[in-house]
């Protein structure tokens, strides 16, 4: 089979194997990135959708506080701590200095072209398609991305096996009692 998705100036053609895995031509990075976007919102629309709930920090506005994360872009036990953790990172503008950067310490124009293309494609998929998957029928938190949002979640994937291990850890941390030794176990209970 073979898809022609255009949207926004930009288009791609993706050509699925007999095992359904896409292979995306394009012109420019922007409309590959379009069409990558495009095939993944096909394949996965709800697990992607879900991902960027996570990186604006939202899980517990949708999913409730004390749920438990499925654990794709964080160690984080609820959705609560998962929050917490990436509204820090989004508060102190984390991902914007990143892109701020030049290549090589930040993304090079053709990886800021494939995420703005990706986000395009994205958002494309949803405005031309039904969403039909019972995880996410009908969700308020399916919704169309941004660039940053596209940056946000390639960032928490980055993170996964770093500080996103230890998140319950780093949003429970609280500061030391006066007076205690290092090493000495003290008790908060009065």
């Amino acid at each position: 089979r073979t898809d022609r998705p255009s949207g926004d100036g930009l288009s791609a053609v993706i050509r699925y194997t007999e095992y359904g895995i896409p292979h995306i031509v394009a012109g420019d990075y922007p409309s590959l990135g379009f069409g990558e976007g495009w095939a993944q919102a096909a394949d996965q629309v709800c697990v992607l959708a879900d991902g960027f709930v996570t990186g604006r920090g939202e899980r517990s506005r949708y999913f409730g506080p004390d749920a438990a994360t499925d654990g794709s872009l964080s160690s984080a036990a609820t959705n609560l701590t998962s929050d917490l953790f990436f509204r820090g990172i989004n508060a102190a503008g984390t991902v914007e200095k990143l892109l701020a950067q030049p290549a090589p310490a930040g993304p090079s124009r053709q990886a800021k072209e494939l995420m703005r293309g990706y986000a395009a494609g994205y958002n494309a998929w949803l405005r031309q398609h039904r969403v039909t998957d019972p995880a996410c029928r009908g969700a308020a938190w399916v919704k169309p991305i941004t660039t940053l949002d596209v940056a946000r979640h390639g960032y928490a994937l980055a993170l996964l096996s770093g500080q996103g291990a230890a998140v319950d850890g780093i949003t429970g941390a609280r500061p030391p009692v006066a007076g205690a030794q290092p090493g000495q176990a003290l008790s908060l209970i009065h």
